[in-house]
C-alpha cells in the first residue's frame, strides 16, 4: 500500500506541476501593412481624376480620419465635388445629418479641424 501511495503522489507531482515560463517572446518582426496609408500614398501619385476618385471610393468605406481629410480637400479642390460630397455623406456624417450638400459642407467646417487632428495622430 506504501507504494500505491508513493506511486500515485509521484504521478500527482509530476502530472500537476506546471512548467516554468520563460521570457516573454519579442516583437516577431513582421511589418504591418497600412492599407489605408498605401492607398492615400497611390492617390496622392495618380494624376488621373477618375483613379484618385475611384482610389476615394475604395478607401472611403474604412471611416479611416486620414481618408476623410482627403475627401475634404478634394471637395475644396474640385469644381464639382459630387462623389467626394457622397462619400463623406455616406461614410462620414452621422445619419440625422445626410441628406443635402450644405449639410456636407457644414460638417466638413465644423469638424475640420477635429478630424485633422485624429489623421495627424495616425501613421
Amino acid at each position: 500500500m506504501g507504494r500505491a501511495v508513493a506511486m500515485t503522489l509521484l504521478i500527482v507531482v509530476a502530472v500537476g506541476m506546471p512548467g516554468h515560463a520563460g521570457p516573454p517572446e519579442g516583437p516577431s518582426g513582421r511589418m504591418v501593412r497600412d492599407e489605408v496609408a498605401e492607398g492615400l500614398l497611390r492617390y496622392r501619385k495618380t494624376n488621373d481624376s477618375e483613379k484618385r476618385r475611384a482610389l476615394l471610393r475604395q478607401l472611403a468605406p474604412t471611416g479611416d480620419p486620414r481618408v476623410a481629410v482627403a475627401l475634404g480637400e478634394a471637395l475644396a479642390s474640385t469644381a464639382l465635388p459630387y462623389p467626394e460630397i457622397t462619400l463623406l455623406a455616406e461614410f462620414y456624417l452621422p445619419l440625422e445629418k445626410r441628406g443635402s450638400t450644405d449639410a456636407v459642407w457644414d460638417w466638413w467646417r465644423d469638424n475640420e479641424a477635429d478630424v485633422r487632428r485624429r489623421a495627424d495622430q495616425l501613421p
